[in-house]
């Protein structure tokens, strides 16, 4: 298996921009677009399953879909590792399951079990100890089948409400992001509401970053708010400050969404399938040519007498 790994992106010094997908076609409509990767995260794959993002989706479910879209796009994939399912073995053996997948990297976060996402309230964030998180991550690093493969770290401090003050949130992230790397994890993820943290972040970790961005969090203040200063910044002016690789967890799967809640609600009111020719556009097109119906043609020709 020809698997496209982050490294070599890495090398070309400039930013690496990954789309979260949940399935093929997602994955895609991210590669025709010209994205660098492709982030299969646990929030996007609870939500097409109609479950919470607590947990309810299983390593083997991550894994199906990345060898799906694997055999169908040539990006790297990036996967939410979640808290690493486990302990250390386990953490190793569902990595290894996903390596042979085709995927590129996972972010390891600390949040500890049972898992919730920082994203969906009511959540009060926990933290696993940093030790804990290490080991899993010394165990990865050290049983990689391929040492392009990338484990980054991803401290959670700053959506856990364990800090009384800025200053000790400050210093437990900058503990945890530094033993994290010294474990063996290969880039830090940081979690920026805002530029001053983006700066301050960057300022204290060497090597490569990651960071995450996700729409619609002000629509709810029990969320962890993004201030807009961050929001607004492209991905060449977060590169400028250091991070370079940015992910998007849930952009696509929310336009998707609301753009289908829009379409049916205008064809329940005409009452006409027509109503709607221009939204559904050239799928037949685009059907005929991700489902690769040339190879079906190719492979009738040759081997199906009279094909």
């Amino acid at each position: 298996m020809n698997v496209p790994y982050l490294t070599p992106l890495l090398q070309e010094k400039r930013p690496i921009w990954i789309m979260g997908v949940h399935d093929v076609v997602s994955a895609k409509i991210a590669e025709a677009a010209g994205f660098d990767a492709v982030g299969v995260q646990s929030l996007q794959m609870a939500f097409v399953n109609g479950q919470p993002d607590i947990g309810v989706i299983t390593p083997d479910e991550l894994v199906a879909t990345c060898r799906k879209i694997r055999r169908s796009v040539n990006l790297p994939i990036v996967v939410d590792f979640e808290q690493g399912f486990g302990e250390p073995y386990v953490s190793v053996f569902w990595m290894n399951e996903l390596e042979r997948a085709g995927v590129a990297a996972v972010h390891i976060d600390d949040y500890g079990l049972p898992y919730k996402c920082p994203f969906i309230p009511p959540h009060v964030m926990a933290l696993e100890s940093m030790d804990e998180t290490a080991d899993k991550i010394r165990a990865m690093a050290g049983e990689k089948l391929n040492p392009e493969f990338m484990v980054i770290g991803r401290p959670g401090t700053y959506v856990a409400k364990v800090h009384p003050d800025e200053e000790s949130r400050r210093a437990d992230w900058l503990r945890r992001a530094h033993a994290y790397q010294d474990a063996g994890a290969d880039a830090i993820m940081a979690i920026c509401w805002t530029v001053e943290h983006a700066k301050w972040f960057r300022s204290q970790i060497d090597g490569p970053m990651m960071t995450i961005r996700t729409l619609g969090t002000e629509i709810n203040v029990d969320r962890v708010q993004y201030d807009s200063n961050m929001m607004e910044l492209s991905v060449d002016e977060l590169y400028d400050l250091g991070y370079q690789l940015q992910i998007e967890p849930t952009t696509m799967l929310g336009v998707a969404v609301n753009a289908m809640v829009q379409a049916m609600a205008l064809e329940r009111q005409t009452g006409k399938i027509s109503s709607l020719r221009e939204q559904h556009g050239n799928l037949y097109d685009l059907l005929e040519s991700w489902m690769n119906v040339a190879e079906v043609r190719r492979i009738r020709e040759t081997y199906v007498k009279g094909g």
